[in-house]
């Protein structure tokens, strides 16, 4: 027996120590499987969360394709009323240029003062009032060759804004003719303003004169290859080739 005391008690101790040990790894496995319990937890609630967000972006792909479809429409919507706006402002710009159907400018004719008319010659004077009839008749004879412009007979005559400074730019002449022959008689004369310096055109709304422009070569070729071009009358930014209308 006194052999064996040693032996078991140093069995003993051992088993102690493995108990011990039995114990702590018994606290670590509760911590550890606290901790999966936890992570068990927080994976629900990430699943949960993800669903949530699933259908919250469900709810957004949704809405965008609402958002979508309603800014297709309002698109539409607008095109087609720039369109009618469009077609509408052109409406008016036709119903002015009719307006102004019988009116003529005339650029570079000098700003003469004149007292009378006396047998076919105007009587100049300073200080006094220009007549700007004489002085657009005086031209058209002088300059256009037109014997018997005094026969024309006028609504009105007159130089568009206020009188400019010494030596200044001469102010427009705008003739409203009475009679549209004689208005188409003068303006058919107007390729003997070349290389002169004087200017004679149509009375257009700005718009037309610009859309114009933008075809004026097309027209001038159309005529050297002795093709009939022209503007029409009643829609006046159009471009008719031959009979057939040319999109700009």
């Amino acid at each position: 027996m006194k052999v064996l005391g040693p032996k078991i008690d140093l069995v003993l101790s051992k088993l102690s120590i493995v108990e011990a040990k039995m114990e702590e790894l018994n606290v670590a496995v509760k911590g550890l499987q606290s901790k999966v319990t936890s992570l068990e937890i927080e994976v629900v609630s990430l699943k949960t969360k993800q669903i949530a967000l699933g259908d919250n972006f469900t709810s957004i792909e949704k809405n965008t394709v609402f958002v979508d479809e309603q800014v297709q429409e309002l698109t539409a919507k607008t095109y087609k009323n720039s369109n009618d706006v469009s077609d509408t402002r052109r409406k008016l710009l036709y119903l002015e240029a009719y307006s102004r159907h019988e009116n003529l400018k005339f650029e570079g004719i000098p700003e003469t003062f004149v007292t009378r008319e006396e047998d076919g010659a105007i009587q100049r004077g300073e200080g006094s009032t220009e007549n700007t009839k004489a002085v657009l008749n005086e031209f058209l004879e002088r300059v256009l060759g037109i014997d018997d412009a005094r026969s024309n007979e006028y609504q009105r005559v007159h130089r568009m804004g206020k009188p400019r400074k010494e030596n200044g730019r001469e102010r427009i002449i705008i003739a409203r003719f009475l009679r549209f022959s004689d208005r188409e008689r003068v303006l058919k004369c107007g390729r003997k303003l070349k290389d002169t310096g004087y200017k004679m055109y149509e009375d257009l709304p700005k718009e037309i004169h610009e859309m114009r422009k933008l075809q004026m070569e097309k027209l001038k070729n159309a005529r050297k290859d002795g093709k009939r071009a022209y503007f029409s009358r009643s829609e006046p930014d159009k471009l008719y080739i031959n009979g057939k209308y040319v999109k700009m």
